[in-house]
């Protein structure tokens, strides 16, 4: 039984004993006394009369506290007083000497009495301390246990014995308190690296007195909780008080993957920060480039020259013009075909391709810059007619921008290759060059946005670092995958495209047939080409007069006769005055756009030019720009810069649907 225990039921049992109970007790004991003194009369005398008696006054207090301490002394005193005092059964006044001895009997009396009465106290304290500490304990969240050391012959701490495990402590353990009290400590623990360490640590404890607070992991890897520990020296044993930090320690996991998330993404965003700049910094040196030589060449044709060199002059500075023009329409191009990737507004138009004839037209379009550039670029065709669902334009663009490149980074007296063949359910298209290779570093890079091997401000190469990025979307829109792969740094590097054959269960997805669709290139529509356009009226409606001008030149250029309205307003008088056959009109314009025109335009009658076909010219290149122009009513889309070619195809497709004669009288033209 421990300690608290002995003392819990000690004072619980004085404390419960009634008055009678403690009286007729104490006055029981001094009977004894008085009975034994009597007895031992014959041995001791009238010499010390209170030699038994105080053993009965320790009795009496310690049966009944500081009353019945008392009650034994009164009782003691008065029988010692009436038969051992003289004059003998009397309470006459003793003798001096005999009451000296009953005072000294009655004051040694009371303090024994006082000192009893202050231990019952103590001890009623102690238990009541001990009470609430078992309370506390029996109740708190955290495990509390004792444990007494086990030594060996030597001396030496060999386990430890469990001495009080509280229910929290039990629930933690997963065990209960009774298979564990009187058992070793090594016996019941688990996993022998937790349990030799705990016993070290507790060891160490008791040697040295030193208390430790430390966190340690309890339990298999899979059940695996963590725990705080804190270890105190109890005389020759520990009291240990642990909690279970599990939760705070995942949440520290947690907060730590968060943080080091954040990090990853801070640093996403610095590196992405960074591209930015770089092609910020990248599009307006490769939009100030062919900017640089088209005002160049156009301030050299205004000036006045010789008639020979003018000539000449003229033609390669419009050459200049031209192709840096072509240059900055292809960039801009490849922002906006980013920008719809981005958005997820890419859209195919699926048909059936002839993907030899797709790549072929490709290549065949690059030929003069490579001839120019003295690269040889060399086609192999091993297909065998195999097709595939796709969109012509897109796949088409897939080619370009490989071949392009593989030019591009080939220098002269190389060899560019483009290869179709089919090999399983695949066609796969392989664009090789003997160009300057790639790093093995950057080659996992390759198609990112904005990545771009030498962004230095001396790099040899120009461009945004968008071609490839833009390949690969393409490409898995359509189903397949693009690849490269190369040795190193001047060794070439090969780029290889792989998309499904066209099968039946394609065909079924897509809405297809076998046999129609197979379109390679865009075409004119029937008799587009054979419809004369001498005595053609186009208006064309534009409020920038340089834009405005030199559509009115391409159409004239083609016998059409055109006029230039600047605003809706202006144009929908030139509708009745001019009575056009087609109308060509810019979409971006101040105070009322061309859709308000056109809504306008199509609520006249048809006498009237409420049915005039009409065409939609903007800068504004987006696939939704597109499809609000030809809701909005319009019969053709042209995105600018517009070459003369483009808009001649429109007017020539736009008049194959008009009457041979006007459908209403014309005015003369002014």
């Amino acid at each position: 039984m421990s300690v608290a225990s002995r003392l819990r039921l000690a004072s619980v049992t004085t404390s419960k004993r009634s008055a009678p109970v403690r009286y007729g007790g104490a006055l029981l004991i001094a009977g004894c006394a008085i009975a034994l003194k009597l007895s031992f009369h014959w041995l001791l005398g009238d010499e010390a009369p209170f030699i038994l008696y105080f053993p009965a006054v320790v009795a009496g207090a310690w049966f009944g506290g500081l009353d019945g301490g008392l009650v034994v002394t009164a009782a003691c005193s008065a029988f010692v007083w009436y038969f051992y005092f003289t004059p003998h059964r009397s309470f006459a006044p003793p003798p001096l000497h005999s009451t000296v001895q009953l005072g000294t009997f009655i004051a040694s009396s009371l303090m024994c009495s006082l000192m009893a009465e202050h231990l019952h106290r103590a001890r009623r304290l102690a238990v009541r301390s001990a009470e609430r500490l078992r309370i506390a304990q029996d109740h708190s969240l955290d495990g509390f246990v004792t444990l007494w050391a086990v030594r060996d012959a030597p001396g030496r701490i060999v386990d430890f014995r469990w001495d009080y495990v509280n229910p929290a402590a039990a629930r933690m353990l997963e065990r209960a308190s009774e298979g564990l009290l009187g058992k070793g400590l090594l016996q019941t623990l688990p996993g022998d690296s937790t349990k030799h360490e705990v016993f070290e640590r507790c060891a160490r404890v008791v040697e040295t007195g030193e208390p430790v607070d430390v966190e340690l992991p309890w339990g298999e890897a899979d059940r695996r909780r963590w725990f705080r520990i804190m270890i105190v020296k109890l005389h020759d044993g520990i009291a240990v008080h642990f909690s279970d930090i599990t939760g705070r320690k995942r949440a520290d996991e947690e907060r730590a993957a968060l943080f080091a998330s954040e990090r990853r993404a801070r640093a996403q965003a610095e590196e992405a920060n960074r591209l930015k700049d770089e092609f910020l910094a990248t599009v307006s040196h490769e939009l100030r480039t062919p900017l640089n030589a088209i005002l160049g060449w156009s301030h050299l044709l205004q000036a006045r020259s010789a008639a020979a060199e003018a000539a000449e002059q003229r033609a390669r500075g419009l050459a200049a013009i031209e192709r840096n023009a072509r240059c900055q329409a292809r960039l801009i191009e490849d922002i906006l075909d980013v920008s719809r990737i981005i958005t997820g507004k890419v859209r195919l138009e699926r048909q059936l391709v002839d993907l030899d004839a797709v790549i072929g037209a490709a290549v065949e379009s690059l030929r003069p810059a490579a001839d120019a550039k003295g690269v040889a670029l060399e086609l192999a065709v091993a297909a065998g007619g195999a097709r595939v669902v796709g969109d012509a334009t897109r796949l088409q663009q897939v080619c370009w921008n490989l071949v392009s490149n593989a030019i591009k980074f080939t220098p002269a007296g190389g060899v560019v290759g483009v290869s179709i063949a089919q090999r399983g359910a695949d066609l796969r298209v392989e664009v090789s060059d003997t160009g300057q290779g790639i790093r093995p570093e950057f080659l996992p890079f390759v198609f990112d946005r904005f990545s771009q091997a030498d962004s230095s401000t001396t790099r040899r190469h120009g461009g945004l670092g968008l071609g490839l990025a833009i390949v690969r979307h393409l490409v898995e829109l359509h189903g397949g995958s693009v690849s490269a792969r190369s040795e190193g740094e001047g060794k070439g590097a090969t780029f290889e495209v792989a998309l499904p054959v066209a099968g039946p269960a394609q065909l079924e997805r897509h809405g297809l047939r076998d046999g129609e669709g197979g379109a390679d290139v865009a075409r004119a529509s029937p008799g587009a080409l054979e419809r004369p356009l001498d005595g053609l009226r186009v208006l064309v409606v534009d409020d920038e007069a340089d834009a405005g001008e030199v559509a009115g030149a391409m159409l004239r250029e083609l016998g059409v006769e055109p006029r230039v309205a600047r605003s809706a307003e202006e144009a929908l008088r030139a509708l009745v005055e001019f009575c056009p056959d087609i109308l060509v009109s810019d979409l971006g314009m101040p105070f009322e756009d061309g859709f308000s025109l056109m809504r306008k335009v199509r609520a006249l009658p048809p006498d009237a030019g409420g049915g005039i076909p009409a065409v939609a010219v903007t800068a504004y290149a987006r696939s939704e720009d597109r499809q609000r122009a030809l809701a909005a009513g319009f019969q053709a889309y042209l995105a600018k810069p517009i070459s003369a070619a483009d808009l001649a195809d429109v007017v020539r497709d736009l008049a194959v649907r008009l009457p041979s004669m006007p459908a209403r009288a014309r005015p003369l033209a002014p």
